[in-house]
């Protein structure tokens, strides 16, 4: 076959293609993604892109193998609808992904408010606990403490570290996963102990160092509890 007659049908099944290309570029440029469904047709119009990419690629190869003189007129034949191909793929992976973190960011701020509400809700506790205790005395101890431990409950609850979450859109190749953990860090060790004495983190932040604990107690080597350690001998038999 000529190079003429070759590059003529190169030229007639390439033009549908380009035809259906730009037809899939007005579709997702028009399409804004606001909700999970529309999340899921873009990232599906992209998958079918990325098929239609293959296919062209394997059409060029086709048509390039068996010709050695015309490979770069036709490369450059090609190479503006594989480069529309990706700029369409960029477009539509930018939306999505915009999608996902404006949710992630939702969800901070969310938690945020959670965490703001518990803690009011834990010092109210903690003001009516003491007025319960001024008013009725002793007797309304153990109200005062119910009332208090389950606002602390709350605390907990909203300060629990979520596991990351993954938004993962349909179609494997058009994938775009944004992951969101929050983390925290110990600065001052004395404010922790002062916070969770006065009830405004939970006790669960706070880890007895043992290793710490035992030497403390072969250096005192006398029984006695102080600051919530119980110090004692442990005498133990030993056969040879």
């Amino acid at each position: 076959m000529e190079i003429s007659t070759q590059k003529s049908l190169a030229i007639a099944e390439l033009n549908p293609i380009v035809t259906d290309i730009a037809a899939f570029a007005g579709t997702i440029e028009g399409l804004d993604v606001t909700d999970e469904e529309t999340q899921g047709q873009v990232g599906d119009l992209v998958k079918m892109m990325a098929h239609r990419r293959r296919k062209l690629e394997d059409k060029r190869i086709s048509l390039v193998k068996p010709l050695s003189g015309v490979v770069n007129e036709i490369n450059a034949l090609f190479k503006p609808p594989r480069d529309r191909i990706d700029e369409i793929v960029t477009i539509a992976k930018g939306k999505m992904k915009r999608f996902a973190q404006a949710q992630a960011a939702l969800a901070n701020e969310k938690a945020r408010q959670e965490r703001e509400t518990a803690e009011r809700e834990r010092r109210e506790a903690a003001d009516l606990a003491e007025v319960l205790r001024k008013k009725a005395g002793i007797e309304a101890e153990p109200i005062a403490q119910a009332v208090v431990a389950e606002a602390q409950k709350k605390v907990e609850k909203a300060f629990k570290p979520e596991a990351s979450k993954v938004a993962v859109t349909r179609g494997q190749e058009s994938s775009v996963i944004v992951t969101k953990t929050w983390k925290g860090k110990v600065v001052d060790m004395m404010a922790i102990a002062k916070g969770v004495a006065e009830g405004r983190l939970p006790l669960s932040v706070i880890e007895p160092n043992m290793s710490a604990i035992q030497g403390l107690a072969r250096e005192t080597k006398r029984a006695q509890v102080v600051d919530g350690i119980e110090i004692w001998e442990d005498i133990g038999t030993l056969v040879r």
